[in-house]
């Protein structure tokens, strides 16, 4: 949040906006003579064209976006939107820009509020098109409160034409996000009115935690004790992440000195795919596979599936 710089001064810091170059690619075939090389006709690497790095090496065919238009929508857009964070990933040959909806937060309750993200999305190795997808947050807590895929709210663009179609139309797509949100914002009130007591509570808790975990119950594991194959169970082998959603829970009804309700079970749960889910050791490297995990994967897919079942729950 450096207002000092210029919205471009911040992408270019970043390297956001070091043009990818296409080259041709060889196979060294004898040291010291380059006479051997050998060309490969059906494919390209594409390099940054000012620190020289690669980024990825594609079929001849792959047309390459640079991250142009990104910068475009906030510049022509700073009254309405807020450039809040650029990531690069993979050296650089991804990007992740998010920005707030600016003056469009709303109130689940008092001092709760929740705003409403566009997140632009690009890469130089295939792994994405050039997208936008807007998400819901709780301030309170960062917890990304699902990963909306109604196609009013996601779109993917093959060509530049597309995109600078979209970069005009951009405030008319923003107000429409507006009164979309108070839609949201009216189904966690739902949820906020639906009480229970502790061990009611607990007891939806875990059918919402095995619901939300299932894909990670599919197949085997060899036991530790008996150290033989076997089914996986929820009791055993996602021990941690049951904890790490009771602990959730715990804090969000301040250790039930609170009548707990469904909103605040929805919470616990959206908290653990966006801050404690993780596989490996690395903290920032499982911070950055949560979060492209959370955006176009099982992180955000588990969301929505718990969000709609907490839904049916209100109804």
């Amino acid at each position: 949040p450096n207002n000092e710089i210029s919205i471009r001064e911040k992408f270019e810091k970043t390297g956001a906006l070091n043009k990818p170059v296409d080259t041709d690619i060889y196979i060294k075939r004898t040291f010291g003579d380059e006479s051997q090389d050998v060309k490969l006709p059906n494919h390209k690497c594409i390099v940054d064209s000012k620190t020289g790095k690669p980024f990825s090496v594609m079929s001849k065919t792959y047309a390459t976006q640079d991250n142009e238009p990104i910068y475009e929508v906030f510049e022509r857009n700073k009254d309405i939107l807020d450039l809040e964070n650029i990531c690069l990933m993979n050296n650089g040959s991804r990007i992740f820009v998010s920005g707030g909806i600016r003056n469009s937060d709303m109130e689940v309750s008092k001092d709760d509020p929740i705003r409403r993200r566009l997140c632009f999305i690009n890469s130089y190795d295939g792994s994405y098109s050039f997208k936008v997808v807007s998400i819901d947050f709780r301030l309170f807590c960062f917890n990304q409160m699902g990963r909306i895929n109604r196609s009013k709210n996601k779109l993917v663009f093959k060509h530049s034409k597309g995109i600078n179609d979209y970069v005009k139309n951009l405030p008319e797509f923003i107000s429409w996000q507006r009164e979309d949100l108070a839609n949201s914002i009216e189904e966690f009130k739902a949820m906020k009115r639906h009480i229970y007591t502790k061990e009611g509570s607990l007891e939806i808790l875990k059918t919402l935690s095995r619901q939300m975990l299932a894909d990670k119950l599919i197949g085997s594991v060899v036991d530790k004790e008996t150290k033989e194959k076997r089914a996986k169970t929820f009791e055993k082998d996602l021990n941690k992440e049951w904890n790490d959603i009771k602990n959730n829970f715990y804090k969000e009804t301040n250790y039930f000195e609170q009548s707990p309700d469904l909103y605040q079970i929805f919470n616990a749960l959206t908290y653990q795919q966006t801050h404690c889910e993780q596989r490996v050791k690395d903290d920032i490297k499982g911070a950055r596979i949560r979060m492209e995990s959370l955006l176009n994967g099982k992180c955000g897919s588990r969301i929505d599936l718990v969000k709609k079942e907490c839904l049916a729950l209100t109804r």
